[in-house]
């Protein structure tokens, strides 16, 4: 597959957003804040999780996501902690965009993501996993254009093939609880486990492809040609995209 691939919209788009170079002089400010979730249960071949593709306008067009959104003003939890705060627009988000219901102290926190400082609308997005759901899915039909529950590695298969769009946070987030075993109480262990990952992104331009690099990765501060280190990427240009954690 070439970069022309549908699978590689999400990407073209995220460049669109940023600077040429993917850095800016000065920080874009954080302008918002938004909570997603990885909605899991057990299916007939191990884990599913429920995916959405959204319309073909507004944020993330056409792209697939795990459900989420903004963080309101009624989220705010008096005397709680930022976190709480984010739990709760989880819950809402979850409920206002497939009517199921998930349970705040059911939400394991897997990760903070920011994107780079020269994106036009900078957004913080808490990730978590909820391990179990509640309710009957009703999709939102200004939010939702198509909904499945597949497996993680299905998915990643379906964005190789040029399938489905992705966005770099939810091809790593993907690529993360592929690896988490065959069985949901192997979820909740290894994920309740692990520090949440934190992702500051910083993008570079390589000739035809793209590299989008977090903490840890050695070219993570300025390019060094010619050196090896440990690396923290997505290689992103043809399909497949590649996801290499080497920093842990």
């Amino acid at each position: 597959m070439t970069d022309a691939a549908p699978g590689a919209d999400a990407l073209r788009t995220f460049m669109t957003q940023t600077s040429a170079s993917g850095e800016a002089p000065a920080d874009v400010p954080i302008t918002a804040r938004a909570a997603t979730v990885v909605v899991a249960r057990d299916g007939a071949d191990g884990p599913e999780i429920l995916m959405l593709r959204r319309p073909e306008r507004g944020s993330f067009a056409g792209a697939w996501v795990f459900p989420g959104g903004k963080v309101d003003p009624e989220d705010a939890v008096e005397g709680g902690s930022e976190l709480d705060e984010l739990r709760v627009a989880a819950v809402r988000e979850t409920r206002e965009e497939v009517g199921l219901d998930v349970a705040p102290a059911d939400l394991v926190h897997i990760s903070k993501w920011e994107p780079p400082t020269s994106t036009k609308v900078r957004i913080r997005t808490w990730f978590f996993v909820a391990l179990s759901a509640t309710g009957t899915l009703v999709p939102s039909a200004d939010e939702v254009a198509e909904w499945v529950w597949i497996r993680p590695a299905d998915m990643l298969q379906r964005h190789a093939d040029g399938l489905a769009t992705l966005y770099p946070p939810t091809f790593v987030t993907l690529t993360a609880v592929a690896s988490c075993g065959s069985a949901l109480t192997g979820w909740e262990e290894l994920l309740r486990s692990r520090e949440p990952r934190q992702y500051a992104t910083r993008m570079r331009k390589r000739g035809d492809h793209t590299v989008l690099l977090w903490q840890g990765d050695y070219e993570y501060d300025a390019d060094r040609p010619g050196e090896r280190g440990a690396r923290h990427r997505v290689e992103a240009g043809a399909l497949p995209w590649s996801y290499l954690n080497e920093a842990e």
